[in-house]
């Protein structure tokens, strides 16, 4: 079955919304304790340099002054190992209006946060990887810039790809079962696919470029080989049909997802793919208008003999 003109427009405008939500402008402010420890510094150091001119980071260290973060900022993170001025400055952060989250190397320095709430948390651990995992989550949690967030900050890309993926999956499942005529569910998978293959490129910060093409024509010949998949267990499994048709279409979407995603941090270079493609369209440029050359004579010998007849 063929996607309709107007499905394919619709996922090339998802592509141009993707690629705005990219975009959109993210403001981080970071507040240094006199008693964070080099480990929390040089972790958010690291993790926290923009990918692209639309984020940007604020370092200021926490004094004794009142603090007032800027109205623009969408997170606020506070690195401490506990200290007098800790709870009053948190306090004057929350109230400010955007989310606050202390980074410290035990809870037990952050006594006076009990438990995350939308507003205020508390990240601890001593392990690096641990620490970005669980920090990412909690951005994700409190932000409506998932996309942006994540082109900009590669530690969090794994956490929000597996949103996407995990959205999309279940979007098809429910698709799968609910869509009873043969075949109709195919579009609407596909494009939901393909508005996942979007949102996966922005996140890896690959943007929505010619080289997508190669990517969608994948998706969709995968899409077709998960259908063909299905119709074959459907006919095996026939009383349960909807539920076969469920489990499948979520498994084959997660798989897709998974396979796209490993794709995206390898990178891959289609230099050498472009340059066949180029190649083949050349050669067939040429074809057609040798063909359409020579045909140009006999037509005008026809149209001598007409008028000689």
């Amino acid at each position: 079955m063929k996607i309709p003109v107007d499905k394919l427009t619709r996922a090339f405008k998802m592509g141009a919304s993707v690629k705005k939500d990219s975009d959109t402008p993210v403001r981080v402010s970071v507040y240094l304790d006199s008693s964070a420890s080099r480990f929390l510094a040089e972790t958010v150091r690291d993790a926290f340099v923009p990918q692209t001119t639309s984020g940007i980071v604020r370092v200021e260290r926490l004094g004794e002054e009142r603090i007032t973060p800027k109205t623009d900022t969408d997170v606020v993170l506070v690195l401490s190992c506990g200290s007098d001025r800790l709870e009053s400055a948190v306090q004057e952060l929350v109230i400010a209006g955007a989310p606050v989250c202390v980074l410290a190397e035990s809870a037990v320095e952050v006594p006076f946060i009990e438990e995350s709430t939308p507003m205020l948390g508390v990240v601890a651990a001593t392990d690096k990887t641990y620490l970005l995992e669980t920090l990412a989550r909690w951005i994700l949690d409190r932000t409506e810039k998932e996309t942006a967030f994540a082109a900009n900050f590669a530690f969090m890309r794994i956490a929000a790809a597996n949103r996407i993926i995990t959205s999309c999956a279940l979007t098809n499942m429910a698709t799968g079962a609910l869509v009873f005529l043969p075949g109709a569910d195919y579009p609407v998978m596909a494009l939901a696919q393909v508005g996942m293959l979007f949102e996966l490129a922005a996140v890896f910060g690959r943007g929505i470029k010619p080289e997508r093409g190669y990517e969608v024509a994948g998706v969709l010949a995968g899409g077709l080989v998960i259908r063909a998949v299905t119709r074959a267990l459907v006919k095996q499994t026939p009383h349960i049909g909807f539920a076969v048709k469920a489990l499948t279409a979520a498994a084959g979407t997660y798989g897709m997802g998974r396979a796209l995603v490993s794709l995206y941090e390898r990178d891959v270079d289609y230099s050498r793919a472009n340059e066949v493609v180029t190649a083949t369209f050349s050669r067939v440029r040429d074809l057609v208008t040798t063909v359409a050359g020579a045909t140009r004579p006999m037509a005008s010998y026809q149209d001598a003999s007409d008028l000689a007849a």
